[in-house]
């Protein structure tokens, strides 16, 4: 009996040491695969991540779930960093109050907790030198095969963004800003295994591997990026003055450094020795610097101040140089500056728990409105395209989520910096303390370049992020902020449980959102054919899958449209009013408000797009619809027998048309009507001159929209030239018919 027992405990040792390593080895693959993963028949790059690592990660806990329970026991180790999950899920939720729908935020609160859970996988993922080094050759070869695709669309060998060179750059992230910003984050980490590997052929690849995802980064031209990894050596070489390390052997360091300057002076021409030379020198003043505070305490207080001072002298605002200001106008830094003002707008309506989390981008062009309308917003007097995000995590946290979330943020950084150091300062192996450093070097660039735009809005920047964070707080680094749970008996059933349930519906979920967004997709190429009834189907079965739909409702609402389902685009696209807002959405609704002569529902969704000063052609189209109404207008006066009122609203529609024509000249359908208003109050010569100047007009852009239909590179672009054809062509038509008419 005792022999049968020590048997079974034996095979059950052994099926959950093959569980463990299995877990390891695919938490291994999913941080090399998840960057790289993308499905052609889907809209969106992250989207499509996002529903794989949902997914992937479902099967992960469920898999360590399983183990625990074989163990009949699991110590899972959290880190001090733990409870700013629970806390930021929480203030999640609490920005329900701010009015964003509830659909909206469990999503982001739930992408927010499965990244959490990557976290605690790589965590608890072992603590030997072998599991570091895989996952470490995980993120690695991901960053090495994302620069390799990179590089290929930018010299035309891959298929890749639309235009070519750095326009076409976007591997599987759809942006080269995301490309530079997910590759840089690894650069330095990747150290720890020209340190720490065995073979010296294995340290040559990863150096090899490390130096060619650097030189594909600053290809990017993204400055961003650059200076946080400028920022980050700082950092690691003022603390290793501080606390020495083990540098181990100087030739290594300097192949490495001649594989860091052959990448600058390759991208960069003979100014990136320079460069190289500069960094050098800072970072050596640096190191020196760190061993004179560790020998001579009391210059922290100079040191400190001197800090202050440089960074002062690297923001636009304050610094004395016109060099930073020029860059920071030459990267776009008025309209980063636009976003961020209007992320203070909706931190100012709802300061305590924000208008909600991932409502930025819904709510922006009504927020942009309201900015523009301060003294502030009268400096911002050009156009900018309606953003995604605040390009600025911290402005954008506080903006979703009020002080609330601005204070979790604050108080989760402030514990990364604090409990990394007190790390770094306790631990005696000097080789590990290098390898921390080199850890929190990554971290480094990830908090800089979160200042200039969004990397945990990004699931590959997310993923590289919190693997990172969690390798650097593993226990392999020390004892200092830890913190374990461990679960026996009932609790462990009672989390196995949880985790089995909310995989499955999660997973359940992430495949409906899967599938929903497949029909989006067809929907979108049936449109861009012409074929609205086709897409109607598509749509309507997409956003019964979708957990939150709002892009398919937005298509839905078109397609509508197209057919004639006036009553029904209508409601559907007010709908979108709280998911989905752009200037097209409000010039579909109020045509939509238009045919069904609901006048004042157009002028109100008419006076919000144009408080928020949109493209100058979106704007005409605006103002056109505008003066619609007052002719729609008119002609119901006249119907009532009110003649002044008709004459009245008859020349502020003609005014409007006019007013079209001083942002848009070449605005046929303004002439089409303004010879319409002629020939009604017998202004025939008038009337004559606008339809012949509206044919001249139509016979231009004919050309053009036929042009513009060859040259089509995206679904969009092609269905907007085919219907600007079929309308140029209608236009024609009437055109040639009221000239037929004229006396």
């Amino acid at each position: 009996m005792a022999k049968k027992k020590r048997r079974v405990s034996r095979r059950s040792f052994r099926l959950t040491e093959a569980l463990l390593r299995v877990r390891v080895w695919l938490l291994a693959f999913f941080l090399f695969s998840m960057p790289l993963f993308f499905l052609p028949m889907n809209t969106e790059y992250g989207y499509t991540k996002s529903v794989y690592t949902l997914l992937f990660v479902s099967l992960l806990m469920v898999l360590w779930a399983m183990e625990a329970l074989l163990r009949k026991g699991a110590e899972v180790h959290l880190s001090w960093l733990f409870p700013i999950l629970p806390a930021f899920l929480i203030t999640s939720l609490l920005s329900l109050l701010g009015g964003a729908e509830a659909g909206g935020v469990i999503q982001s609160a739930t992408l927010f907790l499965y990244f959490g859970f990557i976290y605690l996988l790589v965590l608890n993922a072992g603590q030997g030198e072998r599991q570091v080094m895989a996952l470490l050759g995980a993120l690695l070869c991901s960053a090495v095969a994302s620069a390799m695709w990179g590089l290929l669309q930018y010299v035309g060998l891959a298929l890749g963004g639309p235009g070519t060179g750095l326009s076409a750059m976007i591997a599987t992230m759809g942006n080269r800003q995301f490309l530079a910003g997910f590759l840089s984050y690894l650069i330095l980490p990747s150290g720890i295994l020209c340190l720490r590997l065995r073979s010296l052929w294995a340290r040559a690849v990863a150096l090899g591997g490390a130096g060619f995802a650097f030189a594909v980064m600053l290809l990017t031209r993204q400055v961003g990026v650059r200076l946080g990894l400028g920022i980050a050596v700082a950092v690691i070489a003022f603390a290793s003055g501080l606390w020495p390390v083990l540098w181990g052997r100087w030739l290594g360091w300097a192949v490495a450094g001649g594989v860091a300057l052959a990448g600058m002076v390759a991208v960069l021409g003979p100014i990136g020795f320079l460069y190289v030379l500069g960094l050098a020198v800072l970072a050596l003043g640096l190191w020196a610097l760190g061993r004179l505070l560790r020998a001579r305490p009391w210059s922290w207080v100079p040191t400190a101040l001197a800090a202050v001072a440089a960074v002062l002298m690297l923001i636009p605002v304050t610094t004395p140089f016109s060099g930073v200001r020029d860059l920071w106008a030459r990267q776009s830094g008025a309209v980063r500056a636009y976003d961020w003002w209007v992320g203070y707008e909706m931190w100012q309506d709802s300061p305590i728990v924000g208008i909600g989390l991932g409502a930025y981008k819904i709510q922006f062009v009504p927020y942009k409105a309201h900015f523009l309308d301060t003294p502030r917003g009268e400096a911002y007097d050009f156009h900018i395209s309606p953003a995604a995000q605040a390009h600025n995590e911290y402005v954008q946290v506080a903006a979703e989520m009020g002080t609330l979330g601005f204070l979790v943020l604050i108080a989760g950084l402030g514990l990364i910096v604090v409990l990394g150091l007190r790390r770094v300062a306790a631990m005696e192996d000097r080789g590990r303390r290098l390898e921390l450093l080199l850890l929190g070097g990554g971290i480094v660039v990830t908090l800089v370049h979160a200042a200039v735009t969004f990397p945990w809005r990004l699931p590959a920047s997310s993923m590289a992020f919190v693997a990172i964070l969690a390798l650097a707080f593993s226990p392999r680094y020390g004892q200092r902020g830890r913190l374990s749970l461990v679960l026996r008996g009932r609790p462990l059933m009672v989390v196995c449980v949880l985790v089995f349930l909310l995989a499955s519906v999660v997973s359940v979920f992430a495949v409906r959102d899967l599938v929903a967004d497949q029909h989006l997709r067809q929907a979108q190429i049936a449109l861009a054919r012409g074929d609205a009834p086709r897409a109607r189907a598509h749509l309507e079965r997409s956003v019964e899958l979708d957990f939150f739909p709002r892009l398919s409702l937005y298509y839905l609402g078109i397609a509508q449209l197209r057919i004639g389902e006036i009553d029904a685009a209508r409601d559907t696209l007010r709908q979108c009013l709280t998911r989905h807002v752009n200037a097209t959405l409000y010039l579909n609704l109020a045509s939509a408000h238009l045919q069904l002569e609901e006048l004042d529902e157009a002028r109100d969704i008419l006076m919000r797009l144009l408080a928020a000063r949109p493209r100058r052609d979106q704007e005409a189209a605006g103002r056109y619809l505008l003066a619609e109404t007052k002719l729609l207008e008119a002609d119901r006066h006249t119907r009532g027998g009110m003649r002044a009122e008709a004459l009245e609203a008859l020349r502020e529609a003609e005014a409007g048309f006019r007013s079209v024509l001083e942002v848009d000249p070449r605005n046929e359908r303004a002439y089409i009507r303004l010879g319409d208003i002629a020939r009604q109050e017998q202004r025939y010569d008038e009337a004559r001159e606008h339809y012949e100047r509206a044919q001249q007009l139509i016979d231009a852009a004919l050309l053009r929209a036929q042009r513009d239909l060859e040259r089509a590179q995206s679904l969009d672009d092609h269905r907007s030239a085919r219907e600007q054809l079929e309308f140029l062509r209608q236009a024609e038509e009437v055109v040639q018919r009221m000239l037929a008419r004229l006396p």
